[in-house]
C-alpha cells in the first residue's frame, strides 16, 4: 500500500515555488534535528521513518517542520532520552498552545469522509461516507489517533456529537423512520455536506 509521504508519479497538479522567512521556531527545530544527529543520538533515516509513520490526515495538516518536531519528538522516546509523560508535563506548562475554533455549529449537515488509513482510528468503518447533523460540539480532546502512536504533543481537535438517522446508515433497516444513532466524532473526519 502506497503511503501519503509517497507521491511521486501520482497527478498533483503545478507546483508552486513558495519562498519566505522561516519562523522562530523553524530555525530551532532545524537547529535541534542538526544537534541530534551530530551527537549521535538518531540518524537522518530515523527521521524520515517518523514522518512516514505519519497517519495521512497528520501529514497532510502538517507542515514540513512539523512533521519534523513530530518525528523528533517520536525518536527521542523511541531511544529513551526523553518519556511520554515528560513531554505532556511540557505541553501543561505552556501557555495552553492555539485553541480550538469551532467548526460546525449544532444542527450543520455534515458527511464523514470516506478515508481507510491503516492503523488506530477513532471513526467507524460503517459510518464513513454517511451525512447526518450536528447534535452538539463536545470540546477540544487531544487527536486518539496521534496518542495511540506515542505523539502525545500534537494539536487538539474538536468532537462532535453527531446524529445519523438509522435509514441512512443501514440500508434495510426496518425500525421508525425517525430512530436516530449519535456518535462522537472527531473534526478530522467531519466535511461539511
Amino acid at each position: 500500500m502506497r503511503r501519503t509521504h509517497d507521491m511521486g508519479g501520482l497527478p498533483g497538479g503545478p507546483v508552486t515555488p513558495d519562498e519566505h522567512d522561516y519562523a522562530l521556531w523553524e530555525k530551532r527545530v532545524d537547529a535541534m534535528l542538526v544537534l541530534l544527529t551530530a551527537k549521535g543520538v538518531f540518524n537522518v533515516d530515523e527521521l524520515r521513518n517518523g514522518i512516514e509513520l505519519l497517519g495521512s490526515d497528520a501529514y497532510e495538516r502538517l507542515s514540513y517542520y512539523e512533521r519534523w518536531t513530530h518525528s523528533i519528538a517520536h525518536n527521542l522516546i523511541q531511544r529513551g532520552v526523553i518519556t511520554v509523560d515528560e513531554l505532556g508535563r511540557h505541553d501543561r506548562d505552556r501557555d495552553g498552545g492555539p485553541q480550538v475554533t469551532q467548526r460546525f455549529a449544532a444542527g450543520a449537515a455534515v458527511t464523514v469522509r470516506r478515508a481507510f488509513p491503516i492503523g488506530h482510528v477513532r471513526a467507524p468503518f460503517y459510518i464513513r461516507g454517511k451525512a447526518g447533523r450536528i447534535e452538539r460540539y463536545c470540546g477540544e480532546c487531544p487527536n486518539p489517533e496521534e496518542r495511540a502512536v506515542m505523539r502525545e504533543h500534537g494539536p487538539k481537535l474538536g468532537l462532535y456529537r453527531v446524529r445519523f438517522r438509522q435509514e441512512e446508515v443501514w440500508p434495510n433497516y426496518r425500525g421508525r423512520p425517525d430512530d436516530s444513532l449519535d456518535i462522537e466524532i472527531y473534526e478530522n473526519w467531519l466535511e461539511p455536506a
